[in-house]
């Protein structure tokens, strides 16, 4: 399935000019080039940091809005993705932020002038899930311990001046710790405990970058959570992890181990702990995961085996 351009779609473009290094000229005057050119009518809006996005979406959904682009980073991204779950609109990411975690789970190109063609070129709508914790949703993971507390130490300022950079150096402060914590978890309503240095909820198996998978067999679209446990207490744990990652041993590190959800996941630790969704703070626990499958419609390149 394709977005049916002939049609041409009503599209609400929404761009953050504080995501990541790119201009927010640049990205805007492209997007319109390739819009106007096919005469496909389209409202831009710019963010402040101020707004409800959420609602803002969800209004333009009612408004009659058929196609949404979202030009921005991860937490850009996430609202947007919050006011159009549930509905069949969908979503063309056009990655400027930092990380562009999703964009990198599928297969979306990270060049500006790429992201924006591969609407007018042969693509699929792809279907994934999205974690539902109160009224929002993420679609990557939702966590608490070292990852969480590395987001919640990074200041916006630091993270704009020196991207990537700024996020690992506060990811290895935290990991220098070697902090682990007692969590109490109840998957499908089943109570267990484990200690921990983050625990996550999954519903990608990629950990920032490709090369780095939870699990390798962890999809988006199999109405699944998957429940992962992390725990380090050693810079040697942590290296001996990643390069598990990378040569796909995962299952065979005790490090790390995965279980599946077919409902929902409830976590508590007697720390309160900060919770992290898609990259962005969400509150502190105690927190109840829910699965919303099938939720949201993302255009992707189409994948061959």
């Amino acid at each position: 399935m394709q977005v049916n351009l002939e049609q041409k779609p009503k599209t609400y473009v929404v761009i953050n000019p504080v995501a990541g290094v790119s201009q927010l000229e640049t990205v805007r005057e492209r997007i319109q080039a390739a819009l106007g050119q096919r005469d496909i009518p389209c409202e831009i809006y710019e963010m402040t940091g101020e707004e409800d996005l959420r609602r803002m979406v969800r209004d333009k959904v009612k408004e009659g809005f058929k196609l949404f682009i979202s030009a921005g980073g991860d937490g850009t991204l996430s609202s947007v993705i919050d006011g159009l779950v549930g509905t069949e609109n969908p979503l063309v990411i056009i990655p400027t932020g930092t990380w562009n975690a999703l964009a990198r789970a599928m297969d979306i190109p990270l060049q500006i002038d790429q992201a924006i063609d591969l609407l007018f070129q042969e693509h699929t709508i792809q279907t994934i899930d999205a974690m539902q914790v109160g009224q929002d949703y993420s679609v990557l993971s939702i966590s608490a311990g070292a990852g969480a507390l590395t987001m919640k130490e990074v200041q916006r300022e630091e993270k704009r001046r020196w991207g990537k950079l700024a996020d690992l150096k506060s990811a290895l402060t935290q990991l220098l710790k070697f902090r682990s914590y007692r969590f109490d978890v109840k998957i499908d309503g089943k109570p267990s405990s484990f200690r921990a240095s983050e625990l996550l909820v999954a519903n990608s198996a990629i950990l920032g970058i490709k090369a780095l998978q939870l699990d390798p067999s962890i999809r988006m679209d199999d109405g699944k959570l998957n429940v992962c446990r992390i725990y380090a207490n050693s810079v040697s744990d942590y290296l001996r992890l990643a390069v598990r990652m990378l040569m796909g041993g995962q299952k065979r590190n005790w490090n790390i181990l995965c279980m599946e959800a077919l409902d929902e996941v409830e976590i508590n630790c007697k720390e309160k702990l900060p919770v992290q969704g898609d990259g962005d703070l969400i509150g502190r626990l105690p927190i109840t995961v829910k699965i919303r499958p099938k939720a949201i419609r993302i255009v992707t390149p189409v994948r061959t085996e």
